[in-house]
């Protein structure tokens, strides 16, 4: 009997540990966290464009006094920039962070001091070092990063990717070709040598109130790139506007999903027998979801997709990848967009801002969820912090990194 309790806790120990080496929805290059989180990192945008935008580093740590507090916070130095997504480079030793509105681009020490980030390089003009704009995925490589660009530096199509050393010295750009000129994430499965990217809107649409858009100025496509040799591959269709792309967790499994924003949809993407990929829609969300982002959970048993227009969070099961029926569903505020999942599935980090021209909320928060082992999404009461009474007045709470 005592050597089935040993058994039964060493494969309790190994699974724990594989959730955590598991951290979703980051590049499979990134150092893991080897327990739980202590810092969240969040970049935000000053709602008046008046004050510094910043970097807010909050206690996520549940042993500590200052839990659920707004630590400190890393100016970046003016107004205005937008800043939208980052990234940690391999080592998890520098975040990267860029802006949507100036051609600013932060690299951020966080090896020093977890606590207190400091900015070590500033990139004054990153169209004039890549002829591109809009900064918006932060993949790592090894000993790299490579980051999609949602247009050209004028502001209009094509996007493309750029590639640089962690240290921030450009190596190489790739444009989008012209028979699918949007760009916006990028994901790469090592094991098969593909990576896809996908579609949103370039500067001169996005930078406008959203009423002012025009929604025909999007794309509808994901690329199929030979991730060695930069290459694209094929070209597939989807509802207009899919935005996350997500690979199976799995080793070996050659399939995913994208959340398309203007199709209300989840779609799928796999590998056939001949080697091409195909597409196919899985579930609908509802009329006016405008899902903005899809996080997984690492089991690869869930996925987690924010419908923004909807204020709710719902909950997928993809035990059958591409039949995907709905499990749970959950109200954290109004609009939400932003989910962080831990790397042992526990808990989801959220917040409410999509982008200046796209907000229709002035309460900006940062709110967690408890996950269940079903699943199943449950609020938690106390862990609410209030980005409109800064002392710089309301901010935009946007994207999240735990470390």
């Amino acid at each position: 009997m005592k050597r089935w309790i040993v058994l039964a806790t060493l494969i309790a120990v190994v699974a724990t540990a594989g959730a955590v080496l598991a951290e979703p929805c980051l590049s499979p290059y990134v150092k893991r966290l080897t327990g739980p989180e202590k810092y969240l990192y969040v970049l935000s945008v000053d709602a008046d464009a008046k004050d510094s935008d910043f970097l807010a580093v909050i206690d996520v740590n549940l042993a500590s006094p200052t839990y659920g507090r707004v630590l400190t916070t890393l100016e970046l130095g003016s107004a205005g920039n937008e800043p939208h997504h980052m990234g940690f480079t391999d080592d998890r030793g520098k975040i990267w962070a860029g802006t949507l509105f100036s051609k600013r681009l932060f690299i951020i020490d966080v090896a020093s001091d977890p606590g207190r980030p400091r900015i070590v390089k500033t990139i004054e003009d990153i169209s004039a070092l890549t002829g591109l704009h809009g900064p918006h995925t932060y993949y790592a490589l090894p000993g790299r990063m490579l980051i999609s660009f949602l247009s050209s530096a004028d502001g209009n199509p094509p996007g493309g990717l750029a590639e640089f050393t962690n240290d921030g010295q450009l190596i190489r750009v790739w444009k989008n070709p012209s028979g699918a000129p949007y760009t916006y994430d990028v994901a790469v499965k090592p094991d098969l040598n593909r990576m896809i990217t996908s579609s949103f809107t370039p500067f001169r649409n996005y930078s406008k109130p959203l009423a002012q858009w025009d929604m025909k100025d999007g794309g509808n496509t994901l690329l199929v790139w030979d991730f060695k040799e930069r290459k694209i591959l094929e070209t597939l269709t989807t509802d207009p506007v899919p935005l996350e792309v997500r690979w199976s967790l799995k080793p070996g499994k050659a399939y995913g999903w994208t959340n398309s924003a203007l199709g209300d949809s989840i779609w799928f993407f796999t590998q056939g027998k001949d080697g091409r990929f195909t597409t196919k829609k899985v579930a609908d969300l509802g009329k006016g979801c405008l899902p903005a982002d899809l996080r997984q959970s690492p089991d690869d048993r869930y996925l987690y997709v924010s419908c923004f227009m909807r204020s709710e969070i719902q909950a997928w099961d993809v035990a059958r990848p591409e039949r995907p029926r709905l499990h749970d569903a959950v109200v954290p505020g109004v609009s939400p967009n932003m989910m962080h999942v831990t790397g042992d599935g526990k808990r989801m980090y959220i917040t409410n801002s999509l982008l200046s021209t796209m907000d229709y909320s002035g309460n900006f928060w940062i709110r967690l969820a408890h996950i269940g082992p079903d699943g199943r999404l449950k609020m938690d009461p106390f862990f609410d912090v209030d980005f409109t009474k800064l002392p710089t007045g309301p901010a935009r709470a946007h994207d999240m990194l735990l470390n």
